[in-house]
């Protein structure tokens, strides 16, 4: 499967989630800024953080570009400093343009004194975790994983 990762930072907090994200699934991520070459992807995590309450607009200016050659499916990873706030406009721009949107991800980012400390070696789990379901998700279950029956046998 193809797969990439993809980041907006201002801060440097969504750089460090793709990183981590990234070293995970042995993926090399791209900043947005850098205007990455995506086509036929798989699965694209996009990793960006809410800014005043909202997406930023390079992150949606990204995502209009996307096209389903370019992309089949996007899962979003977002740093939020309150650790509620979606990316609400991003996907309903993936899905606008016929992307399947797997799901989103929230972690915990930091502003000033909001938050102070995140995102963590937790925060970085939850991508990692995520990441790694959304995959399953869409490969299935590793083969390598034996099946076990309820009364733990196989």
């Amino acid at each position: 499967m193809n797969i990439k990762v993809v980041y907006f930072t201002k801060t440097g907090h969504s750089k460090k989630i793709a990183a981590a994200i990234g070293e995970a699934l042995s993926v090399e991520p791209m900043n947005i800024d850098d205007n990455p070459s995506i086509f036929g992807v798989d699965l694209l995590f996009i990793v960006s953080g809410i800014y005043n309450g909202v997406s930023a607009p390079e992150v949606i200016q990204f995502g209009e570009k996307l096209k389903p050659s370019m992309a089949q499916r996007v899962a979003i990873v977002t740093s939020s400093s309150f650790g509620k706030d979606t990316q609400q406009k991003l996907s309903l721009t993936m899905k606008g343009n016929y992307i399947e949107v797997l799901g989103e991800c929230i972690v915990r980012g930091s502003f000033a004194v909001i938050s102070m400390g995140h995102p963590n070696k937790k925060d970085f789990n939850t991508a990692i975790d995520f990441a790694i379901r959304t995959i399953e998700l869409v490969e299935g279950p590793s083969e390598s994983e034996p099946n076990e029956n309820e009364d733990g046998s196989q």
